[in-house]
């Protein structure tokens, strides 16, 4: 069989290393594109913007790519509020960009990277034919993005992931953002000063509810939705979670039992653009692509405590 070349944007990203190194021991060629020097598992690595037209012209010149995975963008929710219009540049400008140079070069087949930050909030769990809402800039630049990767022509699985989060099991990757604004690693990072952004959500205990999903879990999905459009499957969107959902103080419970350690933490207002609750119904992922995911809560919270404090010098 030949070997596939993918293009990974945001290749040196939380989820792109993950990704990499998934499709570096499935037998992939990897390049990477990322604002950031290009970390391991990849074969030619370029440091430049996906807005970029000179820099998506020598990559796609350069190498016969089967296959785009887009994870390049911003993700900072409450920043969204502050620079609307930045985010649309970098998210759904970014992506017309990468398209647009796909048709040009004929690279048919792309993989996205997008959030159930689109769904309006639901007691349910969420399916992929829920009602779509304006919850954030980033949100619906996540959600514009997508139209346009359904408009261009192209074959495509949007994946619309919950809350991406764990470490490689091997210890080589874990999450840190800079600034850091999602809440396992925040947690990890601040067990004796915990702020949590409310407490008067309509949840059992006051605190937000999430689905999180390991993100080694979600970089083999993508891998599979490659490959589901190399085979002639259907265009399709599709939830990544677990369809089970966790508050913030359960969250914080199970650190601690981890740990060994009380966390100390205190409340402070909520975050806009935080839905009560968010919990994937994954059913149509099981059936596309046979996805189920390998990671429970507690291994989500083992790898990431373990890599953590590997790396926190």
């Amino acid at each position: 069989m030949e070997r596939k070349t993918a293009l990974i944007t945001g290749g040196s990203g939380y989820l792109g290393v993950h990704l990499a190194k998934e499709l570096n021991q499935r037998g992939w060629r990897v390049i990477t594109l990322d604002l950031k020097n290009p970390v391991e598992y990849f074969n030619v690595g370029y440091i430049g913007d996906v807005r970029d037209k000179d820099i998506l012209t020598k990559i796609f010149k350069s190498d016969k790519i089967d296959t785009v995975f887009h994870l390049a963008g911003r993700i900072e929710v409450g920043e969204s509020f502050k620079e609307p219009t930045v985010f649309y540049d970098h998210n759904l400008a970014g992506t017309c960009n990468l398209l647009n140079m796909m048709v040009t070069h004929g690279v048919k087949n792309i993989v996205y990277s997008s959030s159930a930050a689109v769904y309006k909030q639901q007691d349910d769990n969420i399916g992929e034919d829920s009602e779509i809402a304006h919850n954030s800039p980033y949100g619906y630049t996540k959600y514009a993005s997508e139209c346009a990767i359904r408009d261009s022509g192209l074959n495509y699985v949007n994946f619309r992931y919950f809350n991406l989060a764990g470490a490689d099991p091997d210890g080589e990757f874990g999450e840190n953002h800079n600034p850091e604004t999602h809440l396992i690693p925040r947690i990890l990072q601040n067990l004796n000063s915990f702020q949590i952004y409310g407490n008067d959500y309509n949840t059992a205990d006051g605190t937000c509810i999430r689905d999180y999903v390991h993100v080694s879990d979600v970089a083999a999905a993508h891998v599979d939705g490659a490959l589901h459009l190399h085979a002639g499957g259907e265009n399709t969107t599709l939830n990544l979670g677990t369809g089970l959902g966790y508050s913030v103080l359960e969250i914080i419970g199970k650190i601690e039992q981890i740990t060994g350690q009380k966390i100390t933490y205190n409340y402070s207002t909520r975050r806009p653009g935080d839905p009560s609750r968010l919990v994937a119904d994954i059913t149509l992922a099981k059936k596309v692509l046979n996805f189920e995911p390998k990671h429970d809560i507690m291994s989500i919270l083992k790898t990431a405590y373990d890599w953590h404090f590997k790396n926190d010098k």
